[in-house]
């Protein structure tokens, strides 16, 4: 009898502790989400309870929003976060300048594509096409001693201004005779694309009280302008590159060709010492466009195709610049005292 009645005790004692975890289970899950509390101190949520708090993170992640004091531009995949007093970007042929401007300060520059056009008001030199050049920034632009001038957020003129002599054989820096002596940063066209001219003496230093390409830009464009470290080859009078820091400049050789003729003792990564100073513009690199392909790099002034100055002495010549060849867009080389193409670029920061 004892033994029957422990057996049964213990069979007692089982279904009571089976129905007692049996209704603590059937308890945790009946319990309703928004009766459990949740502290919102450190998430910055609003909810107070566990139900609220995932609604909303669920919410949050189905509808991403700014913070406060910044307007959502782009969709929800793909978006980003603007200060309320910059306007949203449409694109870089409709945007106003102000508003072009506000989005390259703060990085948002996607819809600015490589390539895209706007024109732009020169006043007396007429109305000219402004092209994105280049969008990105690699690595090697951090590099020591290398140009700044195909890094970053770059506007190049997609037509020529106007004609105009690189460097006359008489100039402060120069030797008469010598007109590539002292390279892009003794030339007169660095002087007169930043609206100015040389002071007395050989330092290099410009006067910006006279008028020139720099001037005739839009206001605000015009105070938008970075000054850009640029690196330009030299010729036979002078030994090493000139380093500048410049508002306009033009395009040296590589920004525009890529050298594939695997030759290094002639070419333009020959001629032009500062060839591996810097990259090729994205625009260029889009288009391939190289030493062997080259008819994208051509420009026009008005209706005709005409040759265009670069910034780049040649090497093995005292008098000489490069430039971009008419129609074709190959590159060569003629006398500084020429009257070119005159068509250049700037970055806006």
């Amino acid at each position: 009898m004892k033994e029957l009645f422990k057996k049964n005790y213990k069979i007692l004692v089982a279904f009571i502790l089976g129905l007692a975890i049996s209704g603590i289970g059937a308890y945790a899950v009946s319990i309703a989400s928004s009766s459990v509390t949740y502290d919102n101190t450190t998430s910055g949520a609003t909810a107070t309870d566990v139900k609220g708090a995932i609604d909303e993170l669920y919410n949050l992640a189905k509808n991403p929003r700014c913070p406060s004091g910044y307007t959502k531009s782009g969709n929800n995949t793909k978006y980003s976060c603007l200060k309320d007093n910059i306007s949203i970007p449409v694109s870089f042929a409709d945007d106003s300048w102000d508003t072009i401007i506000a989005n390259v300060q703060t990085g948002n520059t996607a819809l600015y594509t490589v390539g895209s056009t706007k024109t732009v008001d020169l006043g007396t030199l007429g109305t000219h096409i402004l092209r994105v050049a280049n969008n990105s920034t690699p690595a090697e632009c951090a590099t020591e001693g290398f140009s700044q001038t195909a890094c970053g957020f770059v506007l190049e003129f997609a037509d020529i201004i106007t004609t105009h002599q690189m460097n006359p054989y008489a100039n402060s820096g120069n030797s008469n005779g010598d007109g590539n002596r002292g390279g892009w940063e003794f030339s007169e066209m660095r002087a007169y694309l930043n609206s100015g001219k040389y002071l007395e003496g050989e330092t290099g230093e410009i006067d910006y009280s006279t008028t020139g390409i720099y001037s005739s830009l839009p206001e605000n464009l015009r105070n938008a302008i970075i000054g850009t470290t640029v690196v330009s080859g030299h010729g036979s009078k002078d030994t090493t590159n000139f380093t500048t820091i410049d508002k306009l400049y033009l395009l040296s050789t590589h920004e525009v060709w890529e050298d594939v003729d695997e030759n290094t003792s002639g070419g333009i990564d020959y001629f032009d010492t500062a060839y591996n100073n810097t990259r090729q513009l994205d625009y260029y690199k889009l288009q391939n466009i190289t030493t062997s392909n080259y008819s994208g790099a051509n420009k026009k002034y008005g209706n005709d195709f005409v040759h265009c100055w670069l910034r780049s002495s040649k090497l093995n010549e005292f008098g000489s610049f490069c430039f971009v060849g008419g129609s074709m867009g190959y590159w060569s080389i003629t006398s500084s005292y020429e009257e070119l193409g005159v068509s250049p670029a700037f970055r806006i920061g």
